[in-house]
């Protein structure tokens, strides 16, 4: 390229804003291979000193292993170019100026300028999104190594419905091998009788990306066809892309028979109602201390992973790992959204069967929402700050617990759905009548949703992946109306929602 040529090119304006400003590594090359043309993004990436680049063959950008294939890939190019990714399907790798060697991806076009052909190459530097897909490579083997490991049989299937998984526990219940079951091979196990009622519940939870249960009979190893009870649900990647489903299946064949003996038996003494009664009753007291016995042995690995999480910051606080702390960070926040999705349908639960009463005790507010500010500190987002205004008597007559329930969910929701370096501010006054008001700068509740706000399992459309089951807002009206107050907010789409609770003190 003669030198006015390049004065010529790199007069135009658009095109020195965008080849000077582009996030992405572009170099222009001729037939021989030689940089006439390198941006500073390129620069940057391949660790050179602005035009240094200038003039030097494309292979030093090349790792010294492959320069001499290279050259040939060229020449191919050039003799019959056109715009595709380079090396579809392949592995690419590319050498900074310390040599270092990195993984790349790379687009190739092409333009004559004056009769001279010549090659643009748009680099990106992918080192994260390979790092990224090691660690879910990790996750894989870990979930499969758990998998294969857990009691019950659990099973996996993609997005054309066909099943691509199945654990060994599956595999040992059923005596076969997993080339037997993955895609519908699992179904020629399925009770003949049950099997259409089966797919078309698997079929349409699927196409509804809906959570399923189902029960049907499944052949064991043995030739007996035993009763399972079959849960499933959607997988989404962290970007809400749709995966398939995942489920997990129990052996109830000896409950259900009981059942099944049961009613025959109550049914053939009609005239033994009383002890039918009784036994009714024995068998729902069972239920509640099954359903005590679950949320206990879900709290206590819960508090396991939490305390663990905590053990392993100390050990590593030395190190200042920032990727440790970010999976550290992770986990305990996942942690915290299990606990609270329990703590939501027990709680609910409790209010649905009338077996929640209002324990007033005197305490000191001020305190109070200092413990409660602690308590959701964690889940800040970076430069955002809770700020308390208060006036009036600091002694309140209220029940602790389910105020603090009150303000926990209303604070991490205004947290939530607020982004960074936003304040949240709380306003408190008890004036004989005890108001309190949360009030943040959020994204706000569509007007059009805002009379739905407290219904159970109700999620406004803009809530987008931010976790959450619904039923907070509804617990909150529960427990305020059982202490005679009342909640009501105002809320702007885009501007941010304020939450007022009024308590009276009697």
């Amino acid at each position: 390229m003669r030198k006015e040529q390049l004065v010529s090119l790199e007069s135009e304006a658009g095109f020195r804003v965008l080849f000077e400003c582009a996030t992405i590594g572009i170099l222009v090359t001729n037939e021989k291979g030689s940089i006439e043309l390198v941006n500073p993004c390129a620069e940057k990436l391949f660790g050179y000193n602005p035009a240094e680049l200038i003039g030097k063959t494309i292979e030093v950008l090349i790792p010294q292993s492959l320069r001499h294939k290279h050259a040939h890939h060229r020449e191919s190019y050039f003799a019959k170019p056109k715009a595709r990714p380079m090396g579809r399907g392949m592995e690419l790798y590319a050498s900074k100026k310390n040599g270092e060697v990195f993984p790349v991806e790379i687009s190739l076009g092409h333009y004559e300028l004056e009769g001279e052909m010549l090659a643009v190459a748009f680099v990106t530097d992918i080192t994260d999104r390979v790092k990224a897909k090691k660690i879910v490579a990790e996750r894989e083997a870990w979930f499969r190594n758990m998998a294969d490991n857990s009691p019950v049989m659990i099973w996996v299937s993609g997005t054309d419905k066909g099943c691509t998984y199945f654990n060994n526990t599956w595999l040992e219940f059923t005596g076969r091998n997993m080339e037997q079951e993955i895609g519908n091979g699992w179904a020629e196990g399925v009770h003949p009788e049950d099997l259409e009622r089966s797919l078309i519940t698997y079929n349409d939870a699927f196409d509804a990306r809906m959570p399923f249960t189902m029960e049907y009979r499944l052949r064991r190893h043995d030739g007996q066809y035993r009763w399972i009870q079959d849960v499933g649900k959607p997988t989404y990647f962290s970007d809400n892309i749709f995966t398939g489903f995942i489920g997990s299946c129990s052996d109830i064949h000896d409950q259900r028979m009981m059942k099944e003996e049961l009613e025959l038996l109550v049914k053939q003494r009609t005239t033994e109602l009383s002890d039918a009664l009784d036994r009714e009753k024995e068998m729902n007291e069972l239920k509640s201390r099954f359903v005590s016995m679950a949320s206990h042995e879900f709290r206590t690995p819960l508090s396991i992973v939490l305390s663990s999480t905590a053990l392993i910051e100390q050990y590593t606080a030395a190190e200042k790992n920032e990727k440790i702390n970010k999976h550290l960070r992770r986990v305990k926040a996942s942690v915290s959204n299990l606990t609270t999705i329990l703590n939501d349908f027990l709680s609910l639960d409790k209010l649905e069967q009338g077996n929640v009463e209002i324990e007033r005790e005197i305490f000191d507010i001020a305190e109070f929402m200092l413990e409660v500010m602690d308590d959701v500190h964690f889940l800040r987002k970076k430069g955002q700050e809770i700020i308390l205004t208060q006036t009036g008597e600091r002694q309140v007559l209220l029940d602790h617990k389910k105020l603090r329930y009150i303000m926990v969910n209303l604070i991490s929701n205004s947290i939530k759905y607020s982004s960074e370096d936003s304040p949240i501010n709380i306003y408190f006054e008890n004036a004989g009548c005890i108001t309190i008001t949360v009030q943040d700068h959020g994204i706000g509740i569509p007007e059009e949703e805002q009379k739905y706000m407290f219904n159970k399992f109700f999620r406004a459309n803009n809530t987008g992946n931010v976790q959450g089951t619904g039923l907070g807002l509804t617990i909150v009206k529960r427990y305020v109306e059982l202490m005679n107050g009342t909640v009501r907010f105002i809320s702007k789409l885009g501007e941010g929602t304020s939450f007022t609770i009024e308590l009276p003190q009697t």
